[in-house]
């Protein structure tokens, strides 16, 4: 997360990485602020980025680091730890504060011995032609676009605001040239004096910058009483949004279903809500040709042939489909005009319906959706100067017919962060740090819930994976990542209540993404009684434990969406486009098929778990653990196995089992490193069309580390291995702080390797009884 500050009202605000480098608008003053791409924008060489090669790495032998490398980096490192090193810290701030106020923060006013935020590899890259920089104070040592003016400390604080700004300006001048005289700087004593000069600028800065939010919070305090009734809003006592769903379905026993997906878009269209009703697009252009059916019934409920005029295209986002799977909904754009059009559809006649006029010309439909059965709402970014204003728009649907419009904050709502309750009446949209709630009625805002006030203390530094309401429109679940941990909170919608209902060492985005799941990261079962988590893991909610696993075909580039129904799953066949050799498969026919998926005996499983009965492996029973090392790079075999060792014991014990020398059932890890994936150095470039992350490729290379490792628990007494499972950990990216080397990619490996351990899916139970599921059990998704 990124910190970022407005630098009119000086409200701070929390953003994601990917924000970098933005200009959001201030949800408090509406001032533009633009987000600060942090420390990579200033000091690229600090974080080393390695990505995925174009061809193949080859197999090495691992060399090792010699000795003299180790004392010269040590060396290396001392030299950082004096005054020049503190001021190359000094002048990248500066540079920083260029780009943004949120930087001025007090950070010149670190101690001579302090260690240096910046390698000496920077230094290095920083004075280029030290031959022909300039003395401090000559006039080439400025910017060359202005003159530094040297500021005094004593001066008298302006107060007329716009003396004020006008030095506020001038001050991040001289802080620039201070930044472009220090990377010119041929000697110690230059640099010195550029670092008394740049404490004395950013002193007065933070000095005007206080007096300035000042007066303006005394602005907010006479303002307050035009945005009460708002406020009010958010503050007043809690009103239910339980909001039940439009259509029950009543799903069978089994299925013998099989929709044939050859020539099929690999998306498919989904309502707003659980139903039973799935939209599949046929491959090609116009016309448009949707099939719609109804996954219950097994049966085809129609047929829409849409076709595209010469002057009209398709944009995005997709089509929609409502709950009860009478209406299709899409989006169009005349190239002549420029005007944005929504056009409905009959699913049983397959005729259109309705047609209208979104917004106005040079206007984009960036968020469109069905709620409820004759409703529809899109937000509409509407060119107005040099801008945009975002607006929320509800219409009928079969009318075409404007129902109400809003102006709203165009970051709350975006195409990828929103959800609408079962019933269509509320709009719920995870915006970071808070949960905005939307009345589709009257499209206003009823309530914003913040994260920082409704979870514990251990959960505010965290990320929001996925957000959705249960099949019954009563509750909200919310799938939160941290470094180390992830958990489900659940929102009961009559109180706000917020509970705890899954937590889980480690982060299962970084475990259960590879390979990448298409579908939405939490779903309910429609039960109530579970939650499948990145279409990978079904976690019971009453004993908040792991009870089956869908094991992905091997070879597949990427999972599609999984189906949940009370008693199976509905899932893709020929989801791999690749043999194990890495040839292409000709001839697929891919078809959704049904899996079975018994709550019955899931039930049946836990409940013998919970009695303690008798079980080959089983709650609170002794075992013991073996560690063996193969070969590893960088380290030695005792040094891995202690690690190791500590970390399967911790991950057993937060089981329920005692760790104990020589038992007869065994918990075995086998492990050993090799050479990975030769990665490319990039290096952080600006940001042009087709580079959209802004990263430059350095020419240089880094051989990474790959770990295999397999799991198993065995029957010492028999040697029978009960459960086993096997896994390759080979990064095709990697982030290192310091120097970029071999050593340093295999620490990182190996640390992201203890942490995904910790996640990592290990039978619990194991029972004598046939009948019953060993825990978690396990589907093999169809191949």
């Amino acid at each position: 997360m990124i910190k970022v500050e407005c630098d009119s009202c000086f409200q701070e605000y929390k953003v994601r990485d990917e924000r970098a480098g933005q200009t959001l608008k201030c949800k408090s003053c509406g001032h533009k602020m633009r987000v600060p791409s942090g420390d990579e924008d200033l000091l690229d060489d600090v974080y080393h980025d390695f990505e995925d090669p174009a061809r193949p790495a080859r197999n090495r032998k691992s060399s090792g680091t010699s000795n003299n490398a180790s004392k010269k980096n040590k060396k290396s490192e001392k030299k950082t730890n004096g005054p020049i090193g503190t001021i190359v810290g000094v002048v990248c701030f500066a540079v920083a504060f260029y780009v943004s106020y949120t930087f001025v923060g007090g950070l010149f006013g670190k101690k001579k011995n302090e260690e240096a935020a910046v390698p000496p590899a920077i230094v290095q890259n920083e004075a280029e032609n030290p031959s022909t920089a300039p003395a401090v104070n000559s006039p080439a040592a400025a910017s060359p676009q202005q003159t530094v003016t040297e500021t005094k400390p004593s001066e008298p604080l302006p107060t007329d605001p716009a003396a004020r700004k006008k030095e506020i300006d001038r001050l991040l001048k001289e802080t620039k040239g201070y930044a472009d005289a220090f990377k010119k700087a041929t000697n110690h004593q230059e640099r010195k004096t550029i670092y008394e000069k740049t404490k004395i600028a950013q002193a007065r800065l933070k000095t005007l910058q206080k007096q300035r939010k000042s007066e303006n919070d005394a602005k907010l305090a006479l303002n307050s009483k035009s945005s009460a009734s708002k406020k009010s809003l958010v503050a007043q006592k809690w009103s239910s949004l339980v909001d039940p769903p439009l259509v029950v379905t009543k799903w069978p026993d089994s299925s013998k279903i099989s929709i044939d997906m050859q020539n099929r878009e690999e998306n498919p269209i989904l309502p707003h809500s659980y139903s039973p009703f799935i939209a599949l697009r046929h491959s090609g252009g116009s016309p448009y040709k949707i099939d719609v059916w109804n996954l219950a019934t097994e049966e085809k409920v129609g047929l829409v042939t849409i076709p595209v005029p010469d002057n009209q295209m398709v944009i995005k986002p997709n089509p929609c489909l409502s709950v009860d799977g009478k209406y299709l909904m899409m989006s169009y754009l005349t190239s002549d005009t420029k005007i944005p059009l929504l056009a409905c559809w009959d699913v049983a006649t397959g005729k259109k319906v309705a047609e209208w006029e979104a917004d106005l010309a040079n206007s984009i439909n960036t968020v469109f959706e069905i709620c409820g059965t004759d409703r529809a709402f899109a937000k509409i970014l509407r060119k107005d100067g040099n801008r945009f204003k975002s607006i929320l728009k509800l219409w009928d649907l079969t009318t075409g017919k404007l129902l109400n419009e809003k102006e709203l904050d165009g970051g709350q709502i975006t195409a990828s962060n929103y959800k609408i309750s079962p019933g269509g009446k509320f709009l719920i949209a995870n915006n970071y740090s808070n949960l905005n709630i939307y009345d589709l009625n009257s499209l206003e805002q009823i309530y914003v819930i913040k994260f920082s006030k409704v979870l514990p203390a251990d959960f505010h530094f965290v990320t929001v994976n996925a957000i959705e309401f249960s099949a019954n429109g009563k509750e909200l679940g919310l799938l939160i990542a941290g470094s180390r941990t992830t958990s489900v909170w659940v929102l009961d919608l009559s109180d706000n209540e917020f509970k705890l209902g899954y937590q889980v060492s480690g982060n299962l985005g970084d475990i259960l993404s590879t390979p990448r799941y298409e579908g939405n990261h939490l779903t309910w079962n429609p039960t109530g009684n579970s939650w499948l988590l990145y279409g990978a893991w079904l976690v019971d909610r009453q004993s908040q434990r792991v009870v089956w696993t869908l094991k992905p075909v091997p070879n597949v580039i990427m999972r599609d969406e999984v189906f949940l129904t009370p008693n199976y799953l509905l899932a893709e066949t020929a989801t791999a486009l690749s043999d194990a050799n890495g040839r292409i498969l000709l001839n697929r026919k891919p078809k959704l098929v049904s899996l079975p998926l018994s709550e019955s005996k899931i039930a049946e499983s836990l409940a013998a778990y919970a009695s303690q009965s008798e079980a080959i492996l089983g709650t609170g029973q002794k075992v013991s653990v073996d560690v063996n090392i193969g070969d590893v790079k960088f380290s030695n075999a005792d040094e891995v196995k202690t690690i190791l060792n500590d970390v399967i014991q911790q991950r057993l014990e937060s089981e329920g089992f005692q760790v104990v020398p020589d038992q007869p059932i065994v918990f075995r890890i086998e492990y050993q490193e090799q050479d990975g994936h030769k990665l490319q150095l990039t290096k952080r470039d600006k940001s042009v069309p087709g580079n959209p992350l802004r990263r430059k490729a350095t020419g240089k290379t880094l051989q990474s580390t790959a770990a295999t490792f397999k799991l198993s628990w065995v029957d010492k007494p028999s040697n029978k291995i009960l459960w086993s499972n096997q896994a390759l950990v080979n990064p095709r990216f990697l982030i290192l702080r310091g120097a970029a080397t071999a050593e340093a990619a295999r620490k990182k490996m190996f640390e992201e390797l203890q942490n995904r351990l910790m996640a990592e899916s290990i039978p619990y139970f194991i029972p004598k009884q046939k009948t019953l599921s060993m825990l978690p059990g396990e589907t093999q998704l169809p191949d």
